[in-house]
């Protein structure tokens, strides 16, 4: 896979992992002050289920954090190696004039 491709993949997944950490931000956005106004036999099970909610956006938003931190590693590593190498094919261009 040439490495612009490769650049192309990275960015995209990155863009997702944001997605997916902004997701998970409103998963677990879940307000407690809703339970109130509930029977008190349903409360329990309507915390149960805010906090399984609240776990869930907290992995979605971990998960994305990591792709985040790892797509923009290999996005800044992807294009050092390419100005790289655009280095070098412009210096031997350069130097055979």
């Amino acid at each position: 896979m040439k490495k612009e491709l490769l650049f192309v993949v990275v960015a995209a997944v990155c863009v997702f992992a944001i997605a997916l950490f902004m997701i998970g931000g409103a998963v677990q956005d879940v307000d407690y002050h809703d339970l109130s106004q509930l029977p008190l036999l349903e409360q329990k099970a309507a915390y149960d289920k805010m906090q399984t909610r609240k776990t869930v956006g907290e992995v979605m938003q971990l998960v994305g954090a990591i792709l985040c931190l790892v797509g923009f590693v290999l996005v800044t590593v992807i294009s050092l190696a390419v100005s790289h190498e655009n280095a070098k094919e412009a210096a031997k261009k350069y130097a055979k004039e």
